[in-house]
């Protein structure tokens, strides 16, 4: 569900863009993309998606662990490879077309490993190994790191732990709420599903997804969970825990959306959350 954009770049001189390292922390919920193949005033296709969480790799030298996690197909979006510059870039939108800013590009991260986009075996405590479907990738922050992250000052927490979407939390009439990390305009959503098999647009069946359907607002309405560019987002439900990664949308209906259990993504990755993040406004509050 990466967002292709045409687009083209204003306010830059060369051919090529210029990395543009920003000295704050990226925005979690925000835009991101790798910006494969820019070139002043040509107009190509260029995945966009969404900044997930903020992570700590296991084992990591001390300074060289924070990341950036969002899916796989968003970070190695148009042929991407391993030490490529993952952008935040400042962008307007303009009918069809994303008007991006080349003085603010805004260099966040470097790709530092494959990720995964497809099954991963995985057992929680006291079950059978179960294949779970997941779309996810690491990059390495750019910005210089503290040797201890957790010390940063004026930090604001985003969420409180990570839970586990059991299929009890799917029984009608009590199923478990979720939003989108980050925006202040979510939509909330239940899960229906925790268990599913999608298929994919090419035939590739996605194992143990959760589904998620739109829930009306305060007035009745209801709009999409998810949109074009929301790949990657971070799922948060109502007691503040983060439960799955947002891979896509139903072709058809504007109101299910999918994505991977968080469990699975974090063993495959070998990362640890880190729950303190800059800049990302709160959502507004579950009616």
């Amino acid at each position: 569900m990466t967002a292709n954009a045409s687009f083209k770049l204003t306010g830059h001189s060369g051919a090529l863009v210029e990395h543009h390292l920003d000295a704050a922390l990226p925005r979690v919920g925000a835009a991101i993309s790798n910006l494969k193949g820019i070139y002043q005033f040509h107009h190509i296709n260029v995945g966009l998606g969404t900044l997930g969480f903020l992570a700590v790799k296991r084992n990591a030298p001390d300074g060289e662990s924070l990341v950036l996690v969002s899916n796989q197909h968003v970070l190695f979006a148009n042929d991407a490879e391993h030490d490529e510059i993952i952008f935040q870039p400042d962008y307007e939108e303009q009918d069809d077309h994303v008007i991006f800013d080349a003085p603010h590009l805004n260099a966040i991260a470097k790709i530092d490993g494959e990720g995964l986009c497809g099954h991963f075996s995985f057992a929680y405590p006291g079950e059978p190994e179960k294949p779970h479907y997941i779309d996810c990738a690491t990059a390495s922050l750019l910005l210089k790191q503290s040797k201890n992250p957790q010390r940063i000052q004026g930090r604001t927490r985003h969420f409180a732990k990570i839970g586990r979407v059991h299929p009890l939390d799917t029984l009608r009439g009590r199923e478990l709420k979720v939003r989108l990390l980050g925006r202040p305009d979510s939509t909330w959503g239940k899960i229906i599903d925790s268990a599913a098999t999608v298929e994919t647009i090419h035939g590739e069946l996605c194992r143990n997804t959760l589904i998620i359907e739109a829930l009306p607002d305060r007035h009745g309405v209801r709009q999409p969970f998810s949109r074009k560019g929301d790949s990657g987002a971070l799922l948060v439900d109502q007691y503040q825990r983060a439960v799955g990664l947002l891979w896509g949308h139903h072709m058809h209906n504007p109101y299910i959306s999918y994505a991977c259990h968080i469990h699975p993504v974090l063993s495959c990755l070998r990362i640890t959350p880190w729950y303190f993040d800059f800049c990302a406004p709160r959502s507004i509050n579950k009616d």
